[in-house]
């Protein structure tokens, strides 16, 4: 594989006929003018996970071309992305989104070629089987059998991946694997760190919370059983001294020079999509797209399909920005309505993250990625008191819709009542995990553990917002939309994470780690006390927990009168050829990261737009 310092972009200004491009055949540019006035068969918004998968695998077909538009820039050759030992050096660049939240703290995403798989942690984990098969429930019954369940997207999360198994040095230090598990001809490059830790510190951590919770061992979490103690991979690259192996390096890099059917325009924000005239179904025609705000604009055609996949936060945005909202809300900023779909923006859900931190008297031996999770269920994060707690979730579930409906939320409560109860059911009936605790080598001190809250039920919005310097006080695409989160909204989202941060404080209190280590630091018994009661704990938690940055939910998959903003198809409700697929479409959270579930949503999206060619 190409290394990432011999990296170049292809510029190759050509004339030519038919579905060739006119002005540039393929490779990166970031100019606006190169695409301005081009016809394309797909436009792809956003060159994140998803969309730079969907655009390779559409441009596949050399009869069909394809323009992909990413806000940020091409950034491949920086260290900040390829070195993934520099994760977290690029929060707070120009290469990271933050949206800021009511809380006043940031949700993180990926602003560059590659979105969040160019700067996140490479964690590469998937959820339970059941929650998969439970998301597909909240589709209309006509299409429960469209592969939106674990069997279905299964498949394409293998597709994507090009797994490597753990060498001998790498099982000797805990490393494991089950083959059926993994795909091994997909582009994303997976496997364990050539330096992986090999250190008292992870074995020990793996018996503690085993001693603690009863939780097993396992070999390998990611067949659909994540609720266990394991040593999980990295989406990095062995064959390229374990650079980060993000979705640009992945499904653009190899092919860069041979798709001459595909266009990737960096630095340009589409801030429309433009729509023809007429009643629903409405047809997109193209996007409007600029630099930045107060920038020439430029005008790009789609010949087939536009397909929107810039992430939880900004895709719900450019849908209302284009007239695909709540028209009650896009009337007020002086947008007309295309088409009236309330749920979009709505139904967000974001995680919370506490953090814990131990002086060490251990050799790490080696320089990570930290390569090992927990992910206790309900009972072994609450233990004695789990079936109180179950009690409380069965029998509040009507009055936490209500207020979660009464704050805007949801479309209904009805309808929230119903997603709920699917919610509920995994939880209190299942080994769904609740809660992850990261062990992290070095972060916070020498020792660290993450953790937070896997399936909340708060929900939040995405909403644009007037621009108050503009005179028609209309939307500004380059004005952050509001993002309400509503964190511990509902009380039982606090009850988890001070639950959690319980069971991380006696984790680092358990033989055999505690005898590596000399004490909790962060947040330390000065600061929360070794007695605390909950409401010092909720305390300490509201004042220091951070957003996770996994949201989910703004435009998702399930039935319209839910709050579904896209049908089985992916297609938004009312239109013909919009379809919409990043981490938006999610309509719950599940218990992972997000990135091997969101490659095989682009897997399967592109299948499912190929299919409509013919």
């Amino acid at each position: 594989m190409k290394t990432l310092s011999l990296l170049s972009t292809i510029a190759l200004p050509l004339a030519v006929s038919g579905n060739t491009l006119v002005k540039r055949s393929s490779g990166v540019a970031s100019s606006g003018s190169d695409a301005s006035g081009q016809t394309f068969d797909y436009i792809v918004v956003g060159g994140g996970l998803a969309g730079t998968t969907v655009a390779a695998r559409l441009a596949e077909n050399a009869s069909m071309t394809v323009l992909l538009i990413e806000a940020g820039g091409d950034n491949r050759t920086s260290p900040l992305v390829y070195d993934i030992y520099k994760y977290g050096q690029a929060f707070g660049t120009s290469l990271c989104w933050n949206w800021r939240t009511e809380s006043g703290k940031g949700i993180l995403g990926g602003k560059t070629l590659g979105g969040g798989s160019s700067i996140n942690g490479a964690t590469w984990t998937r959820g339970m089987k059941a929650q998969y098969d439970a998301m597909a429930s909240l589709l209309d019954p006509a299409d429960a059998n469209s592969g939106w369940d674990w069997n279905g997207l299964f498949t394409y999360m293998k597709k994507a991946e090009g797994y490597s198994a753990p060498n001998t040095q790498q099982k000797a230090k805990g490393a494991g694997s089950v083959a059926s598990y993994h795909g091994t001809a997909g582009p994303v490059q997976v496997t364990f760190p050539d330096a992986m830790y090999g250190g008292p510190q992870q074995p020990d951590f793996a018996t503690a919370i085993r001693n603690l919770t009863g939780i097993a061992q396992c070999t390998d979490l990611n067949g659909g059983n994540p609720n266990c103690v394991a040593y999980i991979p990295n989406s990095i690259n062995w064959h390229d001294n374990d650079h980060r192996s993000s979705s640009a390096a992945a499904y653009l890099t190899p092919v860069e020079s041979q798709r001459t059917n595909w266009l990737t325009l960096v630095n340009n924000q589409v801030t429309k999509i433009i729509f023809s005239g007429g009643p629903v179904p409405v047809t997109a025609t193209g996007v409007s797209y600029r630099a930045s705000s107060g920038a020439a604009s430029y005008t790009a055609f789609a010949r087939r399909e536009v397909i929107v996949a810039s992430g939880a936060i900004q895709t719900p945005a450019l849908l209302q920005l284009s007239g695909i909202g709540d028209a009650a809300h896009l009337g007020a900023l002086g947008i007309d309505s295309v088409v009236d779909l309330p749920g979009v923006g709505r139904n967000l859900q974001e995680q919370t993250m506490s953090q814990f931190g131990a002086g060490g008297r251990f050799d790490p031996n080696g320089s990570g990625p930290s390569d090992i999770i927990a992910y206790p269920n309900i009972d072994q994060v609450f233990g004695g008191q789990a079936n109180a707690v179950k009690q409380t979730i069965s029998s509040s579930l009507g009055s936490w819709a209500g207020m979660m409906a009464s704050a805007g939320s949801v479309v209904s409560r009805s309808a929230l009542e119903e997603i709920y109860a699917v919610q509920a059911g995994l939880i209190t009936n299942g080994s769904v995990p609740v809660v992850e605790m990261f062990l992290s080598t070095g972060y916070p001190n020498a020792l660290g553990i993450q953790t937070w809250n896997l399936l909340p039920f708060s929900r939040g919005t995405v909403s644009i917002t007037k621009c108050g310097i503009m005179a028609t006080q209309s939307a500004d695409p380059f004005t952050p939309p509001a993002v309400n989160a509503n964190f511990f909204k509902v009380s039982y989202d606090m009850q988890v994470q001070v639950a959690a941060s319980k069971l991380s404080r006696k984790t680092f209190q358990t033989t055999p780690l505690s005898n590596i280590l000399t004490g909790e630091q962060t947040p330390g018994t000065g600061t929360v006390p070794a007695s605390a009661t909950d409401t010092q704990w909720t305390s300490w938690i509201q004042s220091n927990f951070l957003p996770v940055s996994h949201p989910i939910g703004t435009a998702a998959l399930m039935r319209r009168e839910l709050g579904g903003v896209v049908d089985a198809q992916l297609r938004v409700y009312n239109t013909t050829d919009v379809r919409v697929v990043d981490a938006s479409v999610l309509p719950l959270q599940i218990s992972a990261h997000l990135s091997a579930t969101l490659y095989g949503i682009a897997e399967k999206a592109a299948d499912i737009i190929k299919a409509a060619q013919a």
